[in-house]
């Protein structure tokens, strides 16, 4: 935290079903790929414009919403700061999590050239060049950030993360293809430098197709989703378990992520009624905009079958990121796999969302495990 604040002082006076379910490397395979250099020079993506999956709602925007130089008052609630214009809460810092997620100018998803329930939401999820640390962050220090990232938002510029995932999905502009073990810097051609690890080239094969870890890597580590203070915003990557990086594979996020976990892996306890493993209200009511979600592919968490489903993190094999509730009142999540032939927030292969009680498949609630805010 202390390089953003010196920066912000500065400014202040996967198998049959399992093949259609997953999307990436679980827990145990050894990458034979890449890792990163913390400043990722030659893998960090330009930010482009052009078609996309996104379009704005609206053009007038209300001062509380995008006004700069805004009167921010904060409040502690549990490990969350919230900052508040005229009562009303605009922006959610969580302790040690590089996420900050916003309210802001209303806006709609599509699922690009799929057909499925769109996303409209006034969320917006940015993040900070360090964790936040409630104990050593001023109140104008955050006001000075979360002004400058509520002004982007609210202006042609840098997208945020929601938006930048959706620049991959079917018929968007950069609509990227599916290949398991395909990181980001397989996608983008390009060598990495890890920070625990000898420089990897990339995957001639491999090139413009992203695995399921492989695209939450390059929508928070390769590309940057706000420039403030000199910094531009991104998760730093590693190959393994780095304190404050976002390692390779689905199960190595959920165990060794920045972070913290909001809703920890879960299955039946012994003994307990069976449950068909769709997150309960209360879990839900934790899973924020951003969070990632964890599956494990190969067990649908069924009465039939539960017992015979695995009891620890390792069986996580698929990870992706909610997006929002869904025009039909869904948690929509996106995330890349096999079925879909790349990242999706649609429905081909099983509904791309994960709560209880849905119409046509659900695969998705069945495996649902786990979720992490980063």
């Amino acid at each position: 935290m202390a390089t953003i604040l010196a920066a912000l002082r500065s400014l202040l006076p996967c198998v049959a079903l399992a093949a259609t379910l997953t999307g990436c490397l679980g827990g145990g395979d050894e990458p034979s790929f890449g890792d990163e250099d913390t400043e990722l020079a030659e893998g960090a993506e330009p930010d482009e414009t052009g078609h996309d999956a996104v379009v704005e709602v609206g053009e007038q925007h209300s001062a509380g919403v995008c006004a700069k130089r805004a009167v921010f008052t904060f409040e502690r609630s549990g490990d969350t700061m919230i900052a508040a214009v005229d009562g009303e809460p605009v922006a959610w810092f969580t302790d040690g999590a590089y996420t900050v997620r916003m309210a802001g100018p209303s806006r709609s998803f599509s699922a690009g050239s799929v057909t499925a329930p769109g996303v409209v939401t006034t969320a917006w999820v940015r993040t900070m060049s360090e964790p936040f640390d409630a104990a050593s962050a001023s109140e104008a220090e955050l006001a000075a950030w979360l002004d400058a990232a509520r002004g982007v938002n609210c202006e042609a510029g840098t997208k945020d993360v929601l938006a930048i995932a959706y620049e991959y999905v079917e018929g968007a502009k950069k609509d990227a293809r599916y290949a398991l073990g395909a990181d980001f810097h397989d996608y983008l051609g390009l060598s990495w430098d890890p920070v625990d690890a000898k420089s990897i080239l990339p995957d001639v094969g491999h090139e413009g197709s992203l695995d399921c870890s492989g695209y939450m890597r390059l929508v928070w580590g390769s590309r940057t989703n706000l420039d403030f203070g000199g910094e531009s915003a991104r998760i730093p990557l590693s190959l393994k378990a780095v304190t404050g990086h976002l390692p390779r594979s689905s199960e190595d996020m959920y165990r060794f992520g920045p972070g913290k976990l909001v809703v920890p892996f879960r299955t039946q306890p012994a003994g307990a009624p069976a449950f068909q493993g769709a997150p309960t209200t209360t879990e839900l009511a934790r899973i924020q905009p951003g969070d990632l979600v964890f599956f494990d592919s190969a067990c649908s968490y069924v009465a039939s079958t539960a017992l015979a489903c695995g009891k620890d993190p390792s069986v996580i094999s698929h990870v992706g990121m909610f997006v929002d509730r869904d025009t039909s009142g869904n948690y929509r999540f996106i995330s890349s796999r096999a079925t879909a032939n790349g990242p999706t927030v649609g429905n081909t292969g099983g509904w791309s969302v994960f709560n209880g009680g849905v119409d046509g498949s659900g695969s998705y609630p069945q495996r649902f495990r786990a979720a992490r805010r980063l």
